[in-house]
């Protein structure tokens, strides 16, 4: 018996686009079969790439695109060396002034790459479904197409309807004008039921427009969000870029099963976890509320101490990896916490009292560790415990992160004999 084939959902969300990218290379890698592809705005665009089988160039355009690549920008607006829209290089008052001036934003640029890059006649030949939700401003109605019903010579005109961002210039079909999809349903997965799918898998990754909730009933749905909120709509930094879209692979690896974790991503190891977690039981109640009634213990333990150091989690991690890069951060943080009170000699109440502000504010500039740690080394026992305390309500796994440093010589002892 052969697996499902899907429909893919994908949302609308600018340049946070790239998670769907993401997104599909871990399908690919799963082996999962998508026959059907639906999307809003910047999901309608990525809907017709993967439709074309052109995911590869899709990739290397999501790495490269900058704001010249989308808009023909206004003379004054950007920097010389840099048209990019980023903080510092567009005035986005005078971006939103010269919209009203120039009656939107001319999408000319965009369309001209979209040309190049899309292939309709080959869209039609490869026969993978295609579906993309626009709005008929005209006539004030949402208007949702698949492919086998719209005239030939008109997907570029239609894609670029359902990317019509408020404050673009406006496009028009038929003498009518249309704006961007999302503002009627910026994830249409009641489009892809409506065609008949039962097995739909969506790729939500936090966009701005309608967002209305699926009806699953009767459906074999995955549902993919982004785990990690951030960026923007209009973030064309390259380091935001491949890091949502590394965050959309691993998330949709994890949705599936491939992979561990809560806020990282871990490669399941059955038998480190059954060595290790018998060590843990003890701790099951001082896990955070989400984490209550896991049974991996050490995992979620190890979660917890990688979160208190701020480990980076978009990257794939084994239980040895992990617990290494642990190490090395606790390393590093009580370095510069000897470092800091060491410079503070001579004025530890000054030190004590900024601590103690940091916390009331909630404001702070290292990690959760670090200020449990100069908590113990700088306050009187009842004073460190009553910060303590106001840190483990803000950062929850802090208690569990404790344990697991109280503990860390133990686990070490076991990852050595596992490796024999």
């Amino acid at each position: 018996m052969t697996g499902p084939k899907y429909c893919l959902v994908l949302s609308g969300g600018g340049t946070k686009g790239v998670y769907h990218i993401g997104v599909w290379k871990a399908l690919k890698e799963l082996g999962i079969e998508v026959e059907g592809f639906v999307g809003a705005s910047i999901g309608a665009i990525i809907a017709a790439f993967l439709a074309q089988g052109a995911d590869e160039d899709l990739e290397n355009l999501g790495m490269s695109i900058g704001i010249e690549s989308i808009l023909e920008m206004p003379e004054g607006l950007a920097q010389e060396d840099s048209k990019r829209l980023v903080p510092g290089k567009i005035d986005a008052a005078n971006l939103i002034w010269s919209a009203i001036e120039h009656r939107g934003l001319d999408t000319s640029p965009m369309r001209d790459l979209l040309a190049s890059r899309l292939d309709e006649g080959r869209i039609r030949a490869l026969g993978k479904d295609l579906g993309i939700v626009t709005v008929n401003l005209s006539d004030l109605k949402p208007t949702e197409l698949y492919l086998d019903s719209i005239p030939e010579g008109r997907l570029l005109d239609y894609i670029m309807a359902s990317a019509a961002f408020p404050g673009f210039k406006t496009p028009e079909i038929g003498g009518k004008k249309f704006v961007d999809g999302g503002l009627y349903d910026n994830i249409p997965y009641s489009m892809a039921k409506k065609r008949g799918y039962r097995g739909i898998i969506v790729s939500d990754m936090s966009g701005a427009g309608r967002n209305r909730r699926p009806d699953i009933e009767g459906t074999q749905t995955v549902y993919i969000k982004n785990s990690l909120e951030m960026g923007g709509i209009f973030d064309f930094d390259k380091s935001f870029l491949e890091r949502f879209m590394l965050l959309g692979y691993l998330d949709t690896l994890r949705t599936f099963g491939v992979l561990d974790g809560y806020s990282y991503f871990v490669v399941p190891d059955a038998k480190a976890e059954r060595r290790l977690g018998a060590k843990y039981h003890s701790a099951k109640e001082l896990l955070p509320e989400r984490m209550k009634f896991e049974r991996k213990l050490s995992l979620a333990l190890m979660e917890c101490a990688a979160s208190s150091l701020e480990v980076d989690c978009i990257k794939k991690h084994t239980y040895e990896s992990l617990f290494l890069e642990i190490e090395q951060r606790q390393t590093a943080e009580e370095e510069k916490l000897s470092s800091h009170l060491k410079d503070a000699k001579d004025s530890p109440a000054a030190l004590a009292k900024a601590l103690r502000q940091t916390v009331a504010d909630k404001v702070f500039d290292a990690c959760p560790y670090y200020y449990w740690r100069l908590a113990e080394e700088l306050l009187p026992r009842s004073a460190a415990k009553v910060v303590h305390k106001a840190l483990s309500k803000i950062f929850q796994g802090l208690p569990a992160a404790i344990i697991y440093f109280d503990q860390r010589y133990a686990l070490n002892q076991t990852l050595e004999e596992e490796k024999t």
